[in-house]
């Protein structure tokens, strides 16, 4: 059987760093029909799809190339897989290295996906691509507004 940190290492590997996104379902659970029984939540309270997470990859790639994904730090506790991951790849447009961090919470059934949920750094990744101000999460903090 497939170990928790396997499984986790598997779908960065394969999905991430591969760009295999068509291998996106067999990493997860298929439950009385459904090919996933969680929430990937790229957005709080929002559950979603294996085909939105292609979606979600597909416009990473068009963005940054060469990702590679280190697991800093796991914690396992029952069904239950927790990540911090440290994203590493270069701009497109320039080739400049960008650093992204993102945690995950994954339930793993069987060597397979159950649940997930990601906290993916989305202001310093955007901040690197130069599509976000400098210090954006800094001014955030100190009540300013992005217009």
């Amino acid at each position: 059987m497939t170990s928790k940190n396997d499984t986790l290492r598997n779908w960065y590997a394969t999905v991430w760093e591969g760009g295999e996104f068509d291998a996106i379902p067999g990493f997860f659970v298929n439950e009385g029909g459904n090919s996933y029984s969680g929430g990937y939540a790229l957005l709080p309270d929002f559950a979603t799809a294996p085909g939105e997470l292609k979606e979600w990859l597909t416009i990473l790639s068009t963005l940054v190339t060469g990702i590679r994904v280190n697991i800093l730090h796991t914690i396992e506790e029952g069904d239950w897989i927790s990540a911090m991951l440290e994203i590493t790849c270069q701009r497109c447009d320039t080739g400049a290295d960008v650093t992204a961090y993102q945690q995950v919470s994954m339930r793993i059934v069987n060597g397979k996906i159950a649940e997930s949920y990601p906290v993916f750094d989305f202001i310093r990744f955007f901040e690197q691509l130069g599509q976000l101000p400098p210090d954006t999460h800094a001014l955030l903090l100190t009540g300013a507004c992005l217009k």
